[in-house]
C-alpha cells in the first residue's frame, strides 16, 4: 500500500512530529500540577475498579440514554479507528503483526470492527451536530466553537479514513474486502465510475488528509476541553473513595499551615485533574439545588474557571519546573508573587530557598473567589453532593467549595 503514497516516508514523521507537540503542550499543564499541594490518593483495589466502571464503560454517561450511546460511538469508534491510522503512519507494522495471528483472523475482525464503527461514529457526529446546532438541547450544555471544531475534526478523520480505504480498494484490490462492509461498497462504485489513475491520485490525497487531520487533532487537543479523552482515565482511577461529605484535615500546628483554598497554588494536583477532565456537559449544573432556584452558584463554571486559572498561571512557568525561564520579570525584580485582591491575610509559613520552583508567576497569585466563582455563589452551596453524583467523570466539586469557607 505505502509504495502507492506519494512522499510516503514524511508521513511518519509528520506523525511522530504532532506526538512531540502533544507531548509538550501536555508538559505546561503539568507546569502548574508541579506548584499545586500533594493530594491524598492512596493505592487501593476499588480504583481499578472505578477506571472500568467509569472511564471505560462509562456507567454514569447513559443516565442519559441519548447522550450515552452517543459518546459510546463517537468515543470508542475512534479509538478503533485509530488503530487504522497508526498502521498507515507505521510502515503497515500493525497489519502485519495482527496479520500473523490466528491466521488472520484478528486483522479480518478488526477491518469489520472499523468498517462498523465508520457508520456508528458518521451518524453520531451527525445527530450530535443537529442537536447542538438546530435543537440547541440540551440547555445545560455548553454551546461553544471548541466542543463543533472537535466534532467537526473526528468527523473529518473518519470520513477520510472511510473514502481512502475505499479506494485502495477499488483501485489495488484486498484480499479482506469482503470484511469492509462499509469500504466495499463505496469501493465497487468508485471502481465503475473513475479511472485507475484517478482513484490512485484520490487515495493519495485522502491517505494524506487523513495523517494532517490526526496530526492537527493531537495538536490541538491539550488546548481543548476534550482534554477528558486523555485525562478521564486518570480522573476515574484516581476520585474521592472517602465517605461523600468527608472533608480533608487541616494540619492547625503545622508551621507552613494553609487554611483553606484561596490561589491556584492551594489546591492539590486532584483539584487540577478536575478541572482539565472536565466536559463541559452541564449535568452537576443541572442537578445543583442553588441553582435551580435562581443563584448565582454554578458548579459547572466553577471548574472550568479552575481549568482556565491553571492554563493562565502556565505564563511564565518553566516548562521543566527546576529550570526558572530566562527573562522572567513579570512578578517584580527576583520573580517572587505579590498577592493580588482583597481577602483573608495570608498564613504565615517558612521560608523556602528561592528556586525556580518556589518563584510564582502572577497568576498563582490570583484569588479563586470573584475569578472561577462569585463569594455570594460560595455560600449558596447546600453541600448536598448533587452535582458530584451527577459528573460522569468523577469530578469532586463539594471539597472546593467548603476549601474556600474555609479561607
Amino acid at each position: 500500500m505505502v509504495e502507492h503514497v506519494p512522499l510516503y516516508p514524511l508521513a511518519p514523521i509528520v506523525f511522530a512530529v504532532a506526538v512531540i507537540l502533544f507531548v509538550l503542550l501536555m508538559a505546561r499543564h503539568l507546569r502548574v500540577f508541579a506548584r499545586a499541594q500533594p493530594a491524598s490518593v492512596k493505592d487501593e483495589p476499588e480504583r481499578l475498579r472505578s477506571l472500568f466502571v467509569y472511564a471505560i464503560a462509562q456507567v454514569r454517561m447513559f443516565r442519559d440514554p441519548d447522550a450515552g450511546l452517543l459518546h459510546a460511538a463517537i468515543f470508542w469508534g475512534f479509538v478503533i479507528l485509530t488503530v487504522g491510522t497508526l498502521d498507515r503512519v507505521s510502515f503497515g507494522l500493525v497489519h502485519t503483526v495482527l496479520a500473523g495471528v490466528v491466521d488472520g483472523w484478528v486483522w479480518r475482525l478488526l477491518v469489520l470492527g472499523q468498517n462498523v464503527f465508520v457508520l456508528a461514529v458518521l451518524g453520531a457526529i451527525g445527530w450530535a451536530l443537529f442537536r447542538r446546532v438546530v435543537l440547541r438541547a440540551p440547555r445545560r450544555m455548553t454551546l461553544s466553537r471548541d466542543g463543533l471544531v472537535i466534532l467537526l475534526l473526528i468527523g473529518a478523520v473518519v470520513t477520510t479514513e472511510w473514502l481512502a480505504e475505499a479506494l485502495r480498494i477499488a483501485r489495488f484490490g484486498d484480499p479482506d474486502a469482503g470484511w469492509a462492509i462499509a469500504s466495499a461498497p463505496v469501493a465497487a462504485l468508485a471502481g465503475a465510475l473513475l479511472p485507475g489513475g484517478l482513484l490512485e491520485l484520490g487515495f493519495g490525497t485522502l491517505f494524506w488528509a487523513n495523517v494532517l487531520l490526526v496530526s492537527t487533532f493531537l495538536v490541538y487537543l491539550p488546548r481543548s476541553k476534550h482534554l477528558h479523552i486523555v485525562t478521564a482515565f486518570f480522573n476515574a482511577a484516581l476520585r474521592k473513595l472517602r465517605p461523600r461529605g468527608e472533608l480533608p484535615v487541616m494540619d492547625l500546628e503545622a508551621a507552613d499551615a494553609r487554611f483553606g483554598l484561596k490561589t491556584i497554588e492551594d489546591l492539590d494536583w486532584k483539584d487540577l485533574l478536575d478541572g482539565f477532565t472536565c466536559t463541559e456537559c452541564g449535568r452537576c449544573q443541572e442537578a445543583c439545588p442553588a441553582w435551580a432556584t435562581g443563584k448565582p452558584l454554578n458548579p459547572k463554571t466553577m471548574i472550568m474557571g479552575l481549568r482556565e486559572m491553571s492554563v493562565e498561571a502556565e505564563h511564565g512557568m518553566p516548562l521543566i519546573p527546576w529550570i526558572a525561564p530566562r527573562g522572567n520579570g513579570a512578578n517584580g525584580a527576583n520573580g517572587a508573587a505579590q498577592p493580588v485582591g482583597a481577602g483573608a491575610p495570608d498564613v504565615p509559613s517558612r521560608a523556602a530557598p528561592e528556586t525556580a520552583l518556589s518563584v510564582a508567576p502572577a497568576g498563582l497569585a490570583q484569588p479563586i473567589v470573584d475569578t472561577a466563582i462569585p463569594y455570594d455563589a460560595v455560600w449558596d452551596c447546600v453541600t448536598c453532593g448533587a452535582c458530584v453524583e451527577a459528573c460522569p467523570v468523577m469530578i469532586e466539586h463539594v471539597d472546593k467549595i467548603v476549601g474556600l469557607r474555609r479561607r
